[in-house]
């Protein structure tokens, strides 16, 4: 408890300052309540009804407020600033993703701690409900193409335009890069996975070229998609790992067996991972070799293992207790597995 009461108290009073401070007119909150949120961000929803000015109006929103883990997959997030610029580019582009408004610092007068408002796009994130529930079924047989297509769709945004994102630098492959940023958090988790070093010593053996890097969502997965039961994909969440990179490190990743995304034997899911690959093929124009894609599946599965042992040890360490960081933890042998599988037709 504080002076304003209980800590959702102390949120909604300072969001209603700030929103009216951005907005230029005093708000009226509507609806405030927490939301299921990830391992890098708390998530409320925030209904809140603006009187006059150029926002005038009812406007549902999404406050995305930072948790204390500041890094995933061996890579620095995005600062907020950068992020908003993003998120403001893409949504000028078409990109399904939700309008963006304000990018909250430390030390905000109005008393809320650093993150992000944006409209708030109403849909289904939990895996399991998109690729199990019935509500799904009529719109089940479309998602793969539309993941395609709008991966397409990110992929063909000017990569120049986005002036705050992470890159490669000159002559520099970006498959290099992100092999170098793995190797540095394994360092520092400082745990002994022989299938860890094996992976990284094959794929820095075979990095492939990239000429035309391009934008890289870093996350594009099941999770990260907003589903609605009629139109399907509705938007793209979860920029903060954003870059400029190969666009087989998207691919390589929505496929990724762990995600259950695209049909395994005996695990049926949404269908054919080649349903997925032939739109994004036919709208970009490019369709990766099999040795390239498996380069980057590969590439996911040491990625991801990586992450499931920084997770964990964020629990561990006792720097943010969660049994939601420790479960993570537990799946390091399966992902380890997976990429010993992909090793051996590498």
């Amino acid at each position: 408890m504080t002076s304003c009461g209980t800590r959702a108290e102390c949120l909604r009073t300072g969001l209603a300052a700030l929103v009216g401070r951005e907005a230029g007119a005093p708000v009226t909150v509507r609806d405030f309540r927490p939301m299921v949120g990830g391992t890098m961000r708390h998530a409320w929803k925030l209904d809140v009804e603006i009187p006059s000015g150029p926002l005038a109006g009812f406007h549902r929103l999404i406050y995305l407020e930072d948790r204390e883990g500041s890094r995933l997959g061996s890579r620095n997030r995005l600062d907020r600033e950068a992020e908003l610029g993003l998120l403001t580019l893409l949504h000028a582009a078409g990109v399904r993703v939700p309008r963006p408004y304000w990018q909250i610092r430390e030390g905000d007068p109005a008393g809320v701690g650093p993150g992000l408002v944006a409209e708030r796009v109403e849909g289904e994130v939990l895996a399991r409900r998109i690729v199990k529930d019935t509500a799904f079924e009529a719109v089940r047989p479309r998602l793969l193409q539309q993941m395609g297509e709008e991966l397409a769709r990110i992929h063909a945004v000017r990569a120049g335009a986005a002036s705050g994102l992470p890159r490669p630098r000159p002559g520099e492959a970006p498959a290099e890069v992100e092999l170098e940023q793995t190797e540095r958090s394994l360092r520092e988790i400082g745990e002994p996975h022989p299938a860890l070093e094996l992976g990284l010593r094959r794929l820095r053996q075979l990095v492939p070229d990239c000429a035309s890097p391009v934008i890289v969502h870093g996350d594009y997965r099941l999770g990260n998609f907003l589903v609605d039961p009629e139109r399907g994909l509705a938007a793209v969440l979860d920029w903060e790992l954003a870059h400029l990179g190969d666009p087989g490190e998207d691919l390589g990743w929505v496929v990724m067996r762990f995600w259950g995304c695209v049909d395994r034997p005996g695990r049926p899911a949404l269908g054919a991972r080649e349903r997925l690959l032939d739109a994004y093929a036919a709208a970009s124009g490019l369709r990766l070799d099999f040795a390239r894609l498996r380069y980057w599946e590969a590439f996911a599965n040491l990625r991801w293992a990586t992450v499931t042992l920084e997770q964990a040890h964020r629990h561990l360490s006792g720097r943010e207790r969660s049994l939601e960081l420790a479960s993570i933890g537990r799946h390091c042998a399966e992902v380890e597995r997976e990429l010993l599988r992909l090793l051996r037709g590498l």
